[in-house]
């Protein structure tokens, strides 16, 4: 079920960084700290230490490398997934490919980057998932687009539920297609002429008939049923004004 939680931002975000190279560690510690408005409140040397630390420091954002020793990021996320719902956890790793991505975002992960990331994009993805928005590298989404367009033709050519496929009400959809477009609950309401609740509504609705967690699995569910686009295949999306 989708958070109906508040989305304000809080005046300091506070974030763990688990990172198993030193160098990265203190780089990321250094230029988190130095941003206002952001707080390092623990950093994380391996997956166990990353566990222990959100149970502990329950931060708002947890920045999780994957290749990390005793516990991989991917575990760690589920572990922590699992256990609270507080914070959320930006995957940022060198690995690109599509079984990683997939893996992460079940586990949990609200966003997925890559370490040549732009310094502003970093900051930005900070403050997009503390919006409850699905953060994806470019090159990310990309992966995700590769991955659907191959059969996207053929499922759409079905009738909702054809395939034992769960059906969405037309406004559902309509929802989803502009989550997958990029666009914040608020943007969504706007589009469509709703209240940002009927969007979180809509959203939950849209979760337990899909059987998704949260938005994140609720997207990742959905591009795989063939329900929906990622943005990029959509340029007219706010993905594309983002980039």
């Amino acid at each position: 079920m989708v958070d109906s939680s508040s989305e304000t931002v809080p005046e300091r975000v506070r974030i763990l960084i688990a990172e198993d190279q030193p160098l990265m560690r203190q780089a990321l510690a250094d230029f988190y700290g130095g941003e206002p408005g952001h707080e390092v409140v623990g950093v994380a040397a391996d997956g166990v230490e990353a566990v222990e630390l959100a149970s502990e420091l329950k931060p708002d954002v947890i920045l999780m490398d994957i290749d990390m020793p005793r516990l991989n990021g991917i575990d760690a996320t589920r572990e922590i997934s699992q256990h609270q719902n507080h914070s959320r956890i930006v995957m940022l790793t060198t690995f690109s490919v599509m079984d990683k991505v997939s893996a992460a975002l079940r586990a949990g992960a609200s966003g997925y980057l890559v370490k040549d990331a732009a310094p502003e994009e970093l900051l930005q993805a900070i403050a997009r998932v503390m919006q409850d928005e699905t953060v994806l590298s470019p090159a990310v989404t990309q992966l995700l687009v590769d991955e659907v367009t191959a059969d996207m033709a053929q499922a759409r050519s079905k009738s909702p539920g054809d395939d034992g496929t769960p059906k969405l009400t037309t406004r559902e959809l309509e929802v989803l297609e502009r989550l997958a477009g990029g666009l914040s609950n608020k943007e969504i309401a706007q589009d469509l002429f709703l209240s940002e609740g009927s969007v979180k509504l809509h959203l939950g609705k849209a979760c337990d008939r899909l059987g998704a967690r949260d938005r994140v699995q609720l997207l990742v569910r959905a591009v795989e049923l063939g329900m929906v686009t990622p943005s990029l295949a959509r340029p007219e999306t706010a993905w594309d004004r983002l980039s």
